[in-house]
C-alpha cells in the first residue's frame, strides 16, 4: 500500500469513527460499504459500487459526512467517487484484528456476541495504556481502571465533562481491559441514543422480553451520553428498572454525560439519586502539558514526526478539547503526504489557520480577562473599571469593557453589572448601545475594539 493510500485509510477511519458515534445505523447501511481510495490536500476519493449509491448518500447523508470531515480537521475537503468497488465485510481495510477480539461474534455462550466487529475495532484502539493522564482526568482514570479490575466496588461510576475530554475513551478502555483479562465477561457498551433506538424497536416488534434479557444479563453496562435520557419518560422507566436489576446483582455500571445528573433537564429525581449513589467525577479541560503529551502520542500513531516547536504551538493554541488537537495533526499529515516534504512552523500555521481561527472564536473568555485587557489598553487599573469613579478617561473604557463582556461571553446584563461594581443591568444596556453607535462613526474606536477582541481570543 502506498503512502497516499495509507493516509486515505487513516482519514476514512477517523471519519467513520465520528459517523458511528453519531449514527450507527447510517454507518452500517451506507458508509461501511465505501472504501478509501486516495486523498490529497484537495479531495478524498471514495470507492463505491455505482453512481446511484454515491448520489443517494450525498443527497441524504452529505451533511453528516461533511460534519465528520470537519471534526477531524478536514473541513472543505471535496469528496469524489470512483465506481465498481465491491465490499468485502471480512476486509474493511482497517488492518487485521488481533487475537483478543477474533472470537468476538461467535461466542454465544457469553457476552462476546455484543461486541460487533466495528466496536471491537474501537475497543482495540482505546486502552488505559494509551489514555494520556493529567491532573484534570487522573481521578476519572483511576476510578475507571478500578471499576474494570474490581467490578462492583465503585457502582455506579458517573463521569461527566465537556465534549472531547476523553469520556468515551475511558468507557472503551474499560471494555478493553475486561476483554483482555476476562474474555467471557458480558460487556455492553452503548450510546444512550442507541439504547433508545433498541427500546423503540422492541416496542415496535413486540420483543420487549428479548430487549430486557439483553441489557439485564450483562456484567458491565457502559452507557455513553446518558444525558439523552432527559425528558423521555418511558425510556427513563425502562432504564431505571435495568439499572436496579444490574445494581442489585452487583454488576458494574459506568455512565458518561456532559453534565452532572442534577443538571440534566427532565431527568427524574429517582434516576438523579441513583446516579449520585456511587462515585461522580468530572473531567475538565486538559492542561498544556496533557495536550502536548497527546500530540506526541498521536503523531506516533500517524507515523509522522513534527518539530517540538510545531507541537508546542498547537498545544498552546488549541485548548478546547482533544478532537481538534488530533484533527490538526491529521491535516498536517495529509499535507505532508500530498506534498512529500517536511513541515516547518510557518507552513503549519498556514495549514491550520482556519482551524486556529475557529478555536480562538470558541475559547471561553471571562469578564475578568476582559477587564484586565481593557485596563492595560488604556493604562488604568481594573479597580478603576469596577469602582465609582466617572471621569471620561475611565467611563469610556468601562463602557468598552461592558460592551466586550456582552459580546464575548454568554453572561446576562445583570451578571455583567455585578462584575462592574454592582451596576444595574440598565447601565450595561446603555453602555452596549453607546459603544455600538459610536463605533459606526469612530474609526479609532473600531480599531481598539478589533485589537482587544483579537488579543482576548488569543
Amino acid at each position: 500500500m502506498s503512502h497516499g493510500e495509507s493516509s486515505a485509510s487513516e482519514v476514512w477511519q477517523s471519519v467513520t469513527g465520528y459517523i458511528r458515534a453519531k449514527s450507527e445505523d447510517a454507518y452500517k447501511q451506507w458508509f461501511k460499504k465505501m472504501v478509501p481510495v486516495s486523498v490529497d490536500e484537495k479531495q478524498l476519493i471514495l470507492g463505491t459500487s455505482d453512481s446511484f449509491f454515491a448520489n443517494w448518500v450525498m443527497n441524504n447523508c452529505g451533511d453528516l459526512l461533511n460534519e465528520a470531515l470537519a471534526s477531524v480537521g478536514c473541513e472543505g475537503l471535496k469528496v469524489t467517487f470512483e465506481y465498481g468497488y465491491g465490499y468485502d465485510p471480512e476486509d474493511p481495510g482497517l488492518g487485521e484484528e488481533p487475537p483478543l477480539f477474533e472470537q468476538g461474534i461467535d461466542e454465544s455462550a457469553d457476552g462476546a456476541q455484543m461486541i460487533t466487529p466495528e466496536l471491537a475495532d474501537l475497543i482495540r484502539k482505546h486502552s488505559f495504556d494509551n489514555f494520556v493522564v493529567g491532573e484534570e482526568n487522573r481521578y476519572a482514570y483511576t476510578a475507571a481502571l478500578s471499576a474494570a479490575q474490581k467490578p462492583g466496588t465503585i457502582n455506579p461510576l458517573y463521569i461527566y465533562g465537556g465534549s472531547g475530554m476523553g469520556k468515551t475513551h475511558l468507557l472503551l478502555a474499560v471494555a478493553h481491559e475486561v476483554r483482555a483479562h476476562n474474555p467471557t465477561a458480558r460487556v455492553c457498551y452503548i450510546t444512550c441514543e442507541n439504547f433508545l433506538n433498541a427500546f423503540l424497536d422492541s416496542l415496535r416488534t413486540k420483543t420487549m422480553y428479548e430487549f430486557r434479557e439483553t441489557f439485564r444479563n450483562v456484567d458491565y453496562l457502559l452507557v455513553d451520553d446518558v444525558h439523552t435520557l432527559g425528558n423521555k419518560t418511558s425510556l427513563q422507566e425502562e432504564f431505571f428498572n435495568t439499572f436496579n436489576t444490574l445494581y442489585g446483582l452487583g454488576r458494574q455500571i459506568i455512565l458518561t454525560s456532559d453534565r452532572q445528573p442534577s443538571e440534566i433537564p427532565g431527568l427524574e429525581n429517582r434516576l438523579v439519586s441513583r446516579f449520585f449513589s456511587g462515585v461522580t467525577t468530572q473531567i475538565t479541560q486538559s492542561s498544556f502539558e496533557t495536550r502536548l503529551a497527546i500530540l506526541k502520542q498521536e503523531q506516533q500513531c500517524l507515523h509522522m514526526k513534527l518539530g517540538d516547536d510545531i507541537l508546542t504551538f498547537i498545544a498552546e493554541r488549541i485548548s478546547s478539547n482533544i478532537r481538534p488537537l488530533k484533527g490538526a495533526l491529521m491535516s498536517l499529515s495529509m499535507y505532508a503526504a500530498a506534498m512529500r516534504k517536511e513541515i516547518d512552523l510557518e507552513t503549519a500555521k498556514g495549514i491550520l489557520s482556519d482551524q486556529l481561527e475557529k478555536e480562538a472564536e470558541s475559547r471561553t473568555i471571562s469578564i475578568e480577562e476582559i477587564q484586565k485587557a481593557v485596563a492595560e489598553e488604556f493604562g488604568i487599573q481594573v479597580y478603576d473599571l469596577t469602582g465609582p469613579k466617572k471621569p471620561k478617561n475611565i467611563a469610556e473604557p468601562r463602557m468598552i469593557a461592558m460592551y466586550l463582556s456582552r459580546k464575548l461571553t454568554t453572561k446576562p446584563h445583570q451578571e455583567i453589572g455585578r462584575a462592574f461594581g454592582g451596576r444595574s443591568h440598565g447601565t450595561v444596556i446603555h453602555a452596549v448601545k453607546q459603544i455600538e453607535a459610536n463605533s459606526l462613526e469612530d474609526e479609532e474606536l473600531r480599531r481598539v475594539l478589533n485589537q482587544l477582541q483579537r488579543k482576548l481570543r488569543g
